[in-house]
């Protein structure tokens, strides 16, 4: 059994869910809440606060189109994703949906996520989940492997005009992960034998049939159902965006009616790719290595606008001494183990003592003392 819901479905690299509490104690109940790097949405599922109140919102972003598609299918059609997510780790699977995928991307299905607030696919968004919990390491979905379908049907080499997959090994290292984790199983089949006949063929014979399994579940694990579920719930009435993180911290779109009534600020979380200066490798699908210095000219521009609080994450070399000489506070968080702690434990090594929130001058005063995030 999941005994805690808010966890993201699928593994997701820098994600900040240990770090959670931290950013929420320096911003506080905010009445609007941005996110313009969404990712795997960690900060906005553990937010401690009430979720759905009248008159406080909430708005997430990201640029990549299968990771909206996979967040809006689960708020709005919550069992028919989880249908096509509960499935077997299958190599044959694996490449199977990615191909498909990639054909689905470029039927220029994704385009409608702009043009219908309502438009979701919630096979694909299935199958998308289902692939990020077998896929190992980067790559998934980038159209960047060597392998694509032919004219008869099979896999073949591609050529240079068509996306390819890669042919990996689905993730094995462990019991599971996300839609795959073990907690979503239940035991689903009984081990009674069918019954047969004394003669021997009395399989074949229809008048002595018998079901010969006692009770079980459908494919679909009913623990995976009631998981996305609960999501579909959270996020019931979260405004899922879907574009360049700009587009989520303009005026229009952050200040809200009741931030310009003043009835509190907004509270800003930019958790970008890592930069250039993080010394990292390419990891995600849609990867910059410049965005994060864009995230903190704008931090800095509105981080003296009481009408903002803002949490910046990154890497100690990439913003210290700018957010330090702007009156910023820098909170060190890390929590140990594979892929938590954002760069923890991949390239470089074990480095999470390097991870970094910091907090603008508006943010409460309780995120200011250190001994709130030894």
């Amino acid at each position: 059994m999941i005994t805690d819901l808010r966890k993201t479905p699928f593994p997701w690299f820098g994600g900040k869910a240990d770090a959670a509490p931290a950013i929420w104690s320096a911003l506080g109940d905010v009445p609007h809440y941005v996110e313009p790097f969404g990712g795997g949405l960690a900060a906005l599922l553990r937010r401690p606060h009430p979720a759905n109140r009248t008159y406080y919102s909430e708005t997430v972003n990201d640029c990549d189109g299968l990771l909206v598609n996979a967040w809006r299918s689960i708020q709005m059609r919550p069992s028919e994703t989880a249908d096509h997510a509960s499935w077997p780790v299958s190599e044959a699977d694996l490449h199977a949906r990615h191909l498909a995928i990639l054909r689905w991307q470029q039927e220029r299905e994704l385009e409608r996520l702009m043009g219908d607030p309502y438009f979701c696919d919630p096979r694909i968004a299935g199958w998308w989940l289902w692939g990020q919990c077998c896929w190992i390491g980067s790559g998934w979905c980038s159209g960047q492997g060597g392998w694509t379908v032919g004219a008869d049907g099979r896999i073949t080499k591609r050529g240079k005009a068509e996306p390819g997959v890669s042919k990996k090994l689905p993730h094995l290292g462990d019991d599971g992960r996300g839609v795959n984790h073990a907690g979503t199983r239940e035991p689903g089949v009984s081990k009674q034998l069918p019954r047969l006949g004394n003669d021997g063929q009395g399989v074949n014979r229809p008048q002595l049939r018998e079901p010969g399994v006692g009770d079980f579940h459908p494919m679909t694990m009913p623990e995976l159902l009631r998981w996305f579920e609960f999501l579909s719930a959270r996020l019931r009435h979260v405004r899922i965006l879907n574009g360049d993180w700009k587009r989520a911290v303009t005026g229009g779109a952050s200040m809200t009616l009741p931030v310009r009534q003043g009835k509190g600020p907004c509270g800003v979380f930019l958790d970008p790719p890592y930069a250039d200066t993080a010394n990292r490798a390419e990891v995600y699908s849609h990867d910059s290595f410049s965005v994060a210095h864009e995230v903190r000219e704008w931090a800095l521009q509105h981080g003296s606008d009481p009408r903002y609080r803002i949490v910046v994450a990154g890497y100690d070399s990439e913003h210290a001494q700018a957010f330090e000489d702007a009156g910023w506070t820098g909170v060190e968080w890390f929590a140990s183990g594979f892929l938590k702690g954002g760069m923890g434990n991949t390239g470089t090594g074990h480095q999470q003592a390097r991870e970094r929130l910091w907090c603008s001058p508006h943010c409460l005063a309780e995120s200011k003392q250190g001994e709130l995030f030894a």
